[in-house]
């Protein structure tokens, strides 16, 4: 077949290079299209090309590369990803701190951000990721968030115990994991690629050059360029570097990670804590600072009781009776978080006061402990932020 025509078309509207694609990858994308359309004549096809839109969408569907699953590349990465966001919120509260992935093929990518985030303790709102992909298939399967075994294939810890439920033969993805991530149809080589968008705190865009033509690279890194906050970070490839515009980004940490700042703006990412710690002993924790007055509540305040008692097995065994018919209630989880830190059970603390956080960002118990909790992990800057929070949260006394 002679797709000539039909490659014309593939790198100056989708900007792709059908060489780098793959042996006959055009050619077979190209007949299931013709096939799809009813045309038997492969110029009659560069022509529908030429002026249908949607035509070009769907072929694009077809050469999309869509290798990817969570955690690509690791999980040091998108912990390094996260805590720099984490530090934007810190800074810039209450402007969310804001993210961009591209292409994000079928959601792998930012949702593993999203995930990352949520381990660093940003809520709802304190960040935003924008996702795009000019193939609205990949979309598709990016929206539904239900994933085969083999999206998750990354060494490390498995993400779908916490994350994900079982469902048939796939893993669906939380819905408030879902919802942290805004999936948009878009083409990156486009001159007026998101020019509606304020500029992102930092961009993703991996694995994607190798299959631009030079012209539409040019054009991709200008938007990247132009899209790219001041003082932001751009994640590629390593191998991926040497398309950036020579002199105009440095590295920014070790450059396995291909986190990259433009030359002249200092670093801002600080070293990543892991997410669980083994438990250490017990000390002295903060006094609690009180929340608002809550509704009268017997079982919760009876599990308080035993707690403020020093009985604390009794304490948590009262409070984990509370989950099961209550498991988005962030005074219960505070609780828990206090009981489990007061035993020296720093790992199962910092999971149940970051679920109290991420349901009540502003509770500001779980705020204090998290605060101390995070003091003794070592992580400074986490710390610092809670510290900011709860500063906000508690009135200050009159002279």
């Amino acid at each position: 077949m002679n797709t000539r025509g039909v490659e014309t078309v593939v790198r100056e509207r989708l900007g792709l290079d059908p060489a780098a694609l793959g042996p006959n990858v055009l050619e077979r994308a190209a007949e299931a299209r013709m096939h799809a359309r009813g045309l038997a004549e492969v110029d009659l096809y560069a022509v529908r090309l030429m002026t249908d839109a949607h035509e070009r969408d769907a072929l694009a569907a077809e050469l999309a590369v869509s290798e990817t699953w969570f955690f690509r590349g690791g999980r040091a990465l998108f912990d390094r990803l996260a805590a720099f966001l984490a530090e934007r919120v810190a800074a810039r509260a209450p402007a969310p701190a804001r993210a961009l992935s591209v292409p994000c093929s079928t959601g792998e990518e930012p949702y593993s951000l999203a995930i990352a985030l949520h381990e660093r303790l940003v809520a709802p709102g304190e960040a935003t990721v924008d996702a795009i992909d000019m193939s609205e298939r990949a979309l598709a399967r990016a929206r539904a968030a239900r994933f085969g075994a083999f999206a998750f294939r990354e060494p490390g810890p498995d993400a779908r115990p916490a994350y994900f439920r079982k469902s048939d033969d796939a893993w669906e993805l939380q819905p408030h994991l879902r919802a942290a991530v805004r999936l948009r149809p878009g083409n990156l080589t486009d001159t007026l690629f998101l020019a509606d968008e304020r500029p992102y705190d930092l961009i993703i865009c991996r694995n994607v050059f190798i299959y631009f033509t030079a012209e539409a690279r040019n054009r991709a890194v200008a938007n990247l360029d132009r899209l790219l906050a001041l003082d932001g970070r751009l994640c590629v490839t390593p191998a991926e570097a040497d398309r950036l515009p020579p002199g105009r980004f440095v590295p920014d940490g070790p450059t396995e990670f291909g986190v990259y700042r433009r030359v002249g703006v200092g670093s801002a990412v600080h070293a990543i804590v892991p997410a669980r710690v083994e438990p250490a002993p017990p000390v002295p924790t903060p006094a609690p600072v009180a929340p608002p007055a809550p509704t009268p509540d017997a079982p919760l305040t009876a599990a308080r009781a035993l707690a403020d008692a020093g009985k604390l097995d009794e304490a948590r065994t009262a409070c984990n009776a509370l989950m099961p018919a209550r498991p988005s209630d962030a005074d219960a989880l505070a609780l828990l978080g206090v009981i489990e830190l007061a035993a020296g059970r720093t790992g199962h603390a910092f999971d149940a006061l970051r679920k109290a956080l991420y349901l009540a960002p502003d509770h500001a118990e779980a705020v204090a402990h998290m605060m101390a909790l995070c003091e003794r992990r070592g992580d400074r800057a986490l710390a610092a932020a809670l510290r900011r929070r709860l500063a906000r949260l508690t009135p200050k006394e009159e002279p």
